[in-house]
């Protein structure tokens, strides 16, 4: 029984920790992208900036594909914790897997 407790936990900090550089990603996401064209910005002749920041562009990628690393660590560990005991399978690691891949791609490809 400790040995799935154990397993449990390592699986919960491989998830909260992939949950929290996404979380993280999605911040830096705010400052890398181009600013919102508004109306009111233009009028007040306030400078926007219309092109994505290069550097902020480069460390949310970074942070994408370390996310995706992250929850590929962890859905390995949860596939072979789910053969060798009776802890089933989680399903947020797969979604993050596949949510980090796609943003990951788009960011390189797209971007």
């Amino acid at each position: 029984m400790m040995k799935v407790k154990i397993f449990q936990l390592i699986l919960a900090t491989l998830s909260i920790l992939g949950w929290a550089v996404a979380v993280y990603a999605l911040l830096v996401f705010g400052d890398a992208r181009p600013e919102r064209e508004v109306g009111a910005f233009f009028n007040q002749g306030t400078s926007v900036r219309m092109y994505w920041d290069p550097h902020e562009t480069q460390t949310l990628q970074y942070l994408i594909w370390i996310c995706g690393a992250i929850s590929l660590v962890s859905l390995a560990f949860n596939f072979y914790v789910a053969h060798h005991s009776k802890l089933g399978y989680w399903f947020n690691i797969p979604l993050l897997l596949l949510t980090s891949l796609v943003a990951g791609l788009y960011v390189h490809f797209v971007i």
